[in-house]
């Protein structure tokens, strides 16, 4: 595809929904655009504001965490992944209300936590790698498991 037909398409992909530069990459590379043309696109959407990296990652946090209710560190391990730098990253979770987010790891572990069989131990294990497979901080997930929220 010719640079500036993509150019065309990216900006309006991005006018409707935020893409980092990694997903603007990975689209020109489907479409068989030039390579040396990526970062002088990727420049050109830049400076016209369809790409923000900070805009990107606040709504790529609040998504995650809102509505999939993911944890913190697997947050940012995605955001590493899209090549938004840490700086950027921290940012964006940091954002995040801390009261909030212990109160929506708790409800996932108790709501999990029906839907378990077993000894208490199995239950605090199973409970343990579910919520690190959610990206919950193991010191938050300790708060909820050694209450009283793990009675037989």
């Amino acid at each position: 595809m010719e640079s500036r037909i993509a150019l065309e398409k990216l900006r309006h992909i991005c006018s409707r929904q935020e893409k980092c530069p990694a997903d603007v990459t990975a689209l020109m590379k489907r479409w068989d655009v030039d390579h040396e043309f990526h970062a002088e696109i990727i420049d050109k959407l830049r400076d016209e504001g369809f790409i923000d990296e900070y805009r990107y990652a606040s709504a790529f946090v609040k998504d995650k965490y809102r509505f999939d209710h993911w944890g913190i560190i697997k947050i940012r391990y995605f955001l590493h992944q899209k090549g938004i730098s840490g700086k950027v990253a921290e940012t964006a979770v940091s954002g995040i209300d801390r009261d909030e987010y212990r109160n929506m790891v708790s409800r996932e572990l108790a709501r999990k936590q029906k839907t378990l069989k077993g000894s208490p131990y199995e239950i605090r294990g199973k409970l343990i790698r579910y919520g690190l497979s959610r990206g919950y901080e193991m010191e938050i997930m300790r708060d909820f498991l050694g209450g009283d929220s793990m009675q037989e």
